[in-house]
Order: structure tokens, then C-alpha cells, then sequence
């Protein structure tokens, strides 16, 4: 799924992500989950408290069926969009950059389209094994108690 948020993010703002496009993406991803009545999405979520964790954000969660499985504080290692597909999504973006001529001028609409185009360009087994790798790294931090561990 890819949605841009235009405007400030906000508890509105994911209530509506949670009631729209997030609900549709994984209605259509997983049809006979769908299917079944009051089926319980989960979801992975930070601890952003200005949407997520906000009374309208949560009553969004309730009305499109999602419970959060939430992160710890502070642990970009165990959000895949943080230790991975960003990190590749700007690599992808930068490259581009570097093939365009000096003097290129990109528009706000004409940078979150390339934006989009990029991440959604990420090959699905690149993707797929980023997601996977969550396990490892879950067990990672189990072993290390909650503490730093090392790759």
C-alpha cells in the first residue's frame, strides 16, 4: 500500500488511513480473512501518539477491526520500513538524482511521484525477505533481554 498524507498527521488522519485505503489494501490482500465476520486485523504500529495512539486513531483501529502490536520506544530495528525499505527507497532515490542533469528543478507533486514510483518499484522478494527478517530480529532481542544487540 501507498498513501500520501497530505496536510498534518493527526489522529483524523489515521482513522482515516486505518477506515480507508489500509482496510481496502488488506481486504484485497487477504480476501478469505475478509470473509470471515468481525475478522481482527493486526497491525504493526510505533508509538506515534499523535495519530496512532490517539483517541481518534484508536477508535479508527476499532472500527476497521485492527488491534496494534506495538514497538518498544526508540526500536527502528525492528520496523522493517525503518532498518530496510527506506534505507533502499532513498539509495533508489538518490541514484536517480545522480542521472538527471544539474540544473533539474522537481516539483513537489513531481518528486512524491517519483517517490511512490520508486517504492513501489522494490522488487516483491526484496520486500518479502526484509518482512521475514523481523523474526530473526525479534529473537535477536529476546536473547539480548531487550538490550542492543549486534548484526
Amino acid at each position: 500500500m501507498w498513501e500520501y498524507v497530505d496536510g498534518m498527521w493527526n489522529g483524523a488522519s489515521a482513522a482515516a488511513m486505518y477506515q480507508g485505503p489500509l482496510l481496502k489494501t488488506l481486504e484485497r490482500a487477504y480476501p478469505e480473512k475478509a470473509a470471515r465476520s468481525n475478522y481482527k486485523w493486526i497491525i504493526l504500529e510505533d508509538n506515534d501518539p499523535t495519530g496512532y495512539k490517539s483517541s481518534k486513531g484508536k477508535a479508527g483501529k476499532a472500527v476497521a477491526n485492527m488491534v496494534s502490536m506495538d514497538l518498544p520506544r526508540r526500536s527502528p530495528d525492528l520496523n522493517v520500513l525503518d532498518y530496510c525499505l527506506w534505507h533502499e527507497i532513498n539509495v533508489r532515490m538518490r541514484q536517480k538524482e545522480a542521472q538527471m542533469p544539474k540544473n533539474t528543478k522537481e516539483s513537489k507533486e513531481q518528486y512524491l511521484k517519483r517517490l511512490k514510483r520508486t517504492a513501489l518499484s522494490l522488487p516483491h522478494a526484496f520486500v518479502s525477505r526484509a518482512v521475514k527478517d523481523m523474526r530473526r530480529r525479534v529473537l535477536c532481542l529476546q536473547k539480548a533481554k531487550g538490550g542492543i544487540f549486534l548484526e
